[in-house]
């Protein structure tokens, strides 16, 4: 992490990052200059000058233009069938999944850059798109917003422990000079005693509360086609949950197209918030790219647990197709 008042001294590359950090501040989330410079330990003068700098270098016309990047064509059709309160379908100038997967989580980066506010409290799920999500906030300079980031759920991915909700509270929290909480047990449990007499311990159950009343919640979907969690769950379950209409999952709940919650007994077995709790959050965040995910992303948006949603063209083409079949 870059100290900002050390500049001068820094490479092209990262004063450019610092700059269009700075500018997306000013220009898009329209915040103030001495804003800025509470945000980020530094002076308003030097916030001035950076953002004259930044308009010399371009950086401001590049940032301009995010907005002609954007379909919004989808983004309407999206907003209006689905009620969303904010959308962001990022046009793909060049095709290739992994191209899609960096634009869509560049721009998850500066939407949620642009709504953060002290003393908010950040739920957040696993997987790698918000890893690297979180990895693209790290990578600009600290700010000094005072957040708390837990994670919605107990560990799920052992096998990548820096892709887990742990690492990420901890990881997105030290990016805004915010702190973090740890749920300390696993998503799935043998049994549905042992899960109640987890949750009724002190440290993990205060957790639980927290991300129960987060102010915004980040995920994305896991689509059934991937076997995501077949860590966790056997073979049978899986065929089971698909003979059953499954097309997703968020934070462990798994649901069908028209966003309704399977009726199996893995919410009896998982340390983690409710669909309930997911659809009382203020704002939900969904960040998911590529035609695999449009099933995962239509079920959530039936079954209105969504408020911001954040994808690429080619996905919300393919939603807006399947949503004219499953009406």
């Amino acid at each position: 992490m870059k100290n900002i008042e050390n500049y001068e001294a820094m490479s092209v590359q990262e004063q450019w990052d610092i700059l269009a950090t700075v500018a997306n501040l000013y220009y898009n989330s329209e915040l103030t200059q001495k804003q800025i410079a509470e945000r980020l330990y530094t002076s308003r003068s030097k916030v001035s000058r950076m953002l004259k700098r930044a308009r010399e270098l371009g950086i401001v016309e590049i940032n301009i233009r995010e907005l002609r990047e954007r379909n919004l064509d989808y983004e309407q059709q999206l907003k209006e069938r689905f009620g969303l309160q904010n959308i962001r379908i990022v046009s793909l100038k060049t095709s290739g999944v992994e191209n899609g997967f960096r634009c869509v989580t560049e721009a998850a980066s500066y939407y949620f850059d642009s709504i953060v506010k002290p003393g908010m409290t950040v739920g957040i799920s696993w997987g790698n798109t918000l890893y690297q999500l979180v990895q693209n906030i790290s990578g600009n300079t600290r700010k000094n917003i005072p957040i708390t980031v837990v994670p919605i759920m107990g560990v799920a991915s052992v096998r990548s422990p820096e892709r887990d909700g742990m690492a990420l509270a901890r990881d997105l929290a030290f990016a805004y000079g915010g702190e973090y909480r740890y749920i300390y047990a696993p998503l799935f449990v043998r049994e549905r005693e042992l899960k109640e007499k987890l949750v009724e311990e002190e440290n993990i159950r205060e957790v639980l509360m927290l991300s129960e009343r987060a102010d915004v919640i980040l995920t994305s979907v896991g689509s059934i086609i991937y076997k995501s969690w077949s860590n966790y769950l056997t073979v049978k379950t899986l065929e089971s949950l698909e003979h059953q209409g499954a097309v997703g999952h968020i934070a462990g709940h798994f649901y069908d197209i028209s966003g309704n919650e399977l009726p199996t007994s893995l919410p009896d077995r998982m340390i983690g918030v409710s669909l309930g709790d997911v659809k009382k959050c203020r704002e939900v965040v969904c960040v998911a790219s590529g035609e695999s995910k449009a099933e995962a992303i239509l079920g959530a948006l039936n079954g209105r647990f969504l408020d911001t949603l954040i994808t690429d063209e080619r996905c919300a083409y393919r939603i807006l197709e399947l949503s004219e079949t499953h009406k």
